[in-house]
């Protein structure tokens, strides 16, 4: 018992220190997307913003197309997962993947920007 009372008041002893911060990415994170065509414009915005502020995470192509993924439910999930199994070279090309959900959500280029 003396023991654990020494060992308390050694702890006790010590200086407090303040947690360290975890750095938080100050953009929202991302709604998802689930294949509104409308809502595309909006989804590529977010994700691309929330990304760009945290390029050590994203540093390559084939985690922002990861992270993406994660965004998509419904009609747009169903959508990726033939791409998922096929391993598809998209999977490591933002800017084609990028493209690719363009074409097949309808995104008419001249609402491009």
């Amino acid at each position: 018992m003396d023991g654990r009372v020494q060992l308390i008041k050694a702890l006790l002893a010590l200086p407090i220190r303040p947690a360290a911060s975890r750095w938080r990415n100050p953009i929202s994170f991302p709604d998802t997307f689930d294949g509104d065509t409308d809502r595309l414009p909006e989804f590529i915005v977010q994700t691309g913003a929330y990304m760009l502020a945290d390029e050590n995470t994203f540093s390559t192509d084939a985690l922002k197309v990861t992270f993406l993924i994660t965004r998509l439910t419904g009609r747009a999930l169903q959508w990726v997962i033939p791409y998922v199994r096929k391993e598809s070279p998209l999977l490591n090309d933002y800017p084609a993947f990028l493209a690719e959900m363009k074409r097949f959500f309808g995104w008419e280029e001249d609402d491009d920007f």
